[in-house]
């Protein structure tokens, strides 16, 4: 599993390569993530998981938000953009209803552009 990442404009930018499951998809994607997030300062998030090659990613979306709960209290992050190629349709809805009652506003984008510039927009 690759990482790399970038910060621009109080906005964190990972993005993900390789061969992942939903067993290690929290400890091998989004912990590491989230941990250089707590050291910085950013209010967005955009995840970039398109070279992600993990074929039961739909059914990580209630450990996804449970692990993003776990961190948004130890940061300031207020938005979270997923980029990935995998249609999500009513799982994102209610990913999207949990995080947001637990304050922080997230999406799913096809488009790594758009995922930037909507993480980057305040509020």
């Amino acid at each position: 599993m690759q990482i790399t990442n970038e910060i621009i404009d109080e906005c964190m930018i990972a993005t993900c390569a390789g061969a992942s499951n939903c067993e290690t998809c929290i400890k091998t994607i989004y912990q590491p993530i989230l941990n250089l997030l707590e050291d910085s300062h950013c209010t967005g998030l955009v995840i970039d998981k398109r070279q992600i090659q993990c074929s039961r990613e739909k059914k990580s979306l209630g450990l996804v938000a449970d692990t993003i709960i776990l961190y948004k209290n130890r940061s300031p992050l207020r938005k979270l953009a997923i980029v990935t190629s995998i249609e999500y349709s009513r799982d994102e809805t209610t990913l999207q209803t949990i995080l947001f009652d637990k304050g922080l506003n997230i999406r799913l984008f096809s488009d790594k552009e758009e995922a930037i510039v909507w993480a980057q927009a305040y509020p």
